[in-house]
């Protein structure tokens, strides 16, 4: 597939991976869409583009808020027509273990990127389905393959993106509307920033994984979308872990646990292969 004149709309647009990828995007020739809710990113983000040559709109919304979700899909569709490409970026929450998350924590977390993503790919889908095509790039984490201590909310909403993007495949059988779930581990973005604590639960382990830029991650992203691969996780080294993961999940484990993040007072005790607290 080719970028050029495709309708691409992002999520979480305003920094990250999705500024990146709407940066290349609109370089090979794509019409970007830019949602997040700070508007003032996204108009410096837009203009940006503009300047470099390439076309881009901005709508500012809260990707949590359903019906505010549903009207923008409304207004993008007037304005610009039915998306060709939907990038689920949206995403936050800090790493916590489960007695330091909140339940409206944990709401939230759940609402950004799963929720968010259920609205979006709601509002777009019947034309999508009615045009008979289009891809849509639900972004995750490695959360989704692979667990570690001191992130229980924050792990199990990136399970559920992964669980929406294989669900919607099914349910998508026999139509022309793909979908892709992209992964990554680490990337360096204003996340940690905006997520006070959780770079310091980064499990040791992490060391063997190369840090990717958002440029990198936007490019494997991308790179996915034109091959229409089902599936991409970046960095290389990530597949050798995943793959460490699926022939020996109790090794995976226990370098997880044994790495990664300790309640204060407790240690981590190693028997038959397993780590616990």
């Amino acid at each position: 597939m080719k970028l050029k004149n495709k309708i691409m709309l992002i999520t979480g647009a305003s920094s990250g991976i999705g500024a990146a990828t709407a940066r290349a995007a609109a370089r090979e020739g794509a019409h970007v869409l830019l949602l997040a809710r700070s508007q003032g990113k996204l108009e410096h983000l837009a203009e940006e583009i503009r300047r470099g040559g390439g076309q881009a709109w901005v709508y500012p919304v809260d990707m949590t808020n359903a019906q505010a979700v549903a009207e923008v899909a409304g207004r993008i569709t007037r304005d610009v027509g039915t998306p060709d490409i939907v990038v689920n970026n949206a995403g936050a929450g800090r790493w916590l273990s489960m007695e330091e998350t909140g339940s409206e924590e944990a709401v939230a977390m759940m609402a950004a990127p799963y929720l968010a993503a259920f609205f979006l790919t709601r509002a777009l889908l019947p034309d999508m389905l009615a045009r008979n095509s289009g891809t849509i790039v639900n972004v995750t984490s490695i959360a989704s393959r692979i667990v570690w201590p001191g992130a229980v909310a924050y792990t199990a909403c990136r399970w559920a993106m992964r669980g929406f993007t294989e669900a919607l495949r099914a349910d998508l059988s026999g139509t022309r509307v793909r979908t892709m779930l992209a992964m990554f581990a680490a990337v360096s973005s204003p996340y940690w920033e905006h997520n006070p604590g959780s770079k310091e639960r980064v499990p040791g382990a992490q060391a063997m994984i190369p840090v990717l830029r958002p440029e990198q991650a936007a490019a494997f992203l991308l790179r996915g979308i034109k091959r229409q691969q089902h599936e991409v996780m970046a960095p290389v080294m990530l597949r050798v872990v995943v793959m460490l993961n699926y022939l020996f999940p109790p090794i995976t484990r226990w370098l997880m646990t044994a790495t990664g993040y300790r309640r204060p007072g407790h240690r981590v005790e190693v028997a038959e292969g397993r780590g616990a607290a």
